[in-house]
């Protein structure tokens, strides 16, 4: 059995996977609010749990919700949580739990596992998008995972879509994430309202500091123009963004996974022809992810 763990910006995950990747039991909690060590004792607490439950563990593997060093052992950062710089994860693990451990960011993570266990089965390159908070990806190439020289592989987030577009997290300008994540939806539709675009909107009746990307997807089905006009254009970047990446890479499918795609075909067909307006391959498949809430806890153990 191996321990697959979740660590998320915003929600912690742990759970016990078998060899042929069935999530045999999970917990979940939120994020703590804090730095790292109150993340690190949480998931702990949550793995301790799950080893009482189900018996003993071979391995341990990681998906982490940012960057990760080329060993496999040591976080980079967090750009969410603050603590977790060049921290040594796998090693405290270890520690823990005296069974070897390896890392991956979230997005890495996320397509071993539809490649392997979901939507990815059945081709050789593989292309996964996380939608969410922030804009992950993960390459997978001839069957395997692609991290690049120095692992900073597969982040699509940050392929730079607009020069002197909006501040992204990373510290650069005009990112795919800054462009087109849930943060940055809400950012967007906060930003209409306070210029009263598009005249009156269903979104007037929240408080700006909470609209979310959503309500805006809900607003913009339910025929919202401010809400449409902010969604279409987030849409359209995600599809330039795919293109671009599927120029370089030609994969056999581009996999869509995160909260943003439980917007259903209000995503999936504006980014869809958004892309192929720009691809080259005309056999350009985009689909849905198929492991939806345990993807973490999958991308984990594979990469275990």
């Amino acid at each position: 059995m191996i321990l697959g763990l979740d660590f998320g910006g915003t929600k912690l995950a742990a759970g016990i996977v078998s060899a042929d990747g069935r999530v045999v039991a999970a917990r979940r909690c939120a994020t703590p609010a804090g730095a790292a060590p109150a993340s690190l004792q949480a998931m702990q607490q949550l793995a301790r749990e799950l080893i009482a439950e189900v018996g003993a563990i071979e391995r341990i593997g990681v998906s982490f919700g940012g960057p990760v060093a080329a060993d496999g052992r040591t976080v980079r950062l967090s750009m969410h949580v603050a603590g977790w710089e060049q921290a040594p994860l796998a090693e405290w693990l270890e520690r823990a739990f005296d069974v070897p451990c390896a890392l991956a960011n979230d997005g890495d993570a996320a397509a071993l596992a539809e490649h392997r266990f979901g939507a990815g089965r059945g081709v050789r390159h593989m292309l996964y998008l996380t939608l969410s908070t922030g804009i992950g990806g993960g390459v997978i190439i001839g069957g395997a995972l692609h991290r690049g020289e120095h692992a900073w592989a597969g982040e699509v987030g940050h392929l730079v879509l607009q020069h002197d577009g909006p501040p992204c997290p990373c510290g650069r300008n005009g990112c795919l994430e800054s462009l087109a994540s849930g943060l940055s939806i809400a950012r967007e539709a906060r930003a209409a309202g306070a210029q009263g675009a598009y005249g009156s909107s269903v979104l007037d009746a929240h408080d700006p500091a909470a609209l979310t990307a959503a309500l805006v997807a809900q607003a913009a089905a339910a025929g919202d123009p401010r809400a449409q006009a902010v969604w279409s254009a987030a849409m359209r970047w995600i599809g330039i963004g795919i293109a671009s990446a599927a120029n370089l890479l030609n994969p056999g499918r581009v996999v869509l996974g995160g909260g943003l795609t439980r917007a259903g075909a209000l995503l999936f067909t504006p980014v869809d022809a958004a892309a192929r307006a720009r691809a080259l391959d005309p056999a350009l498949q985009i689909v849905p992810a198929a492991l939806g809430d345990d993807v973490g806890i999958l991308g984990a153990a594979a990469v275990a």
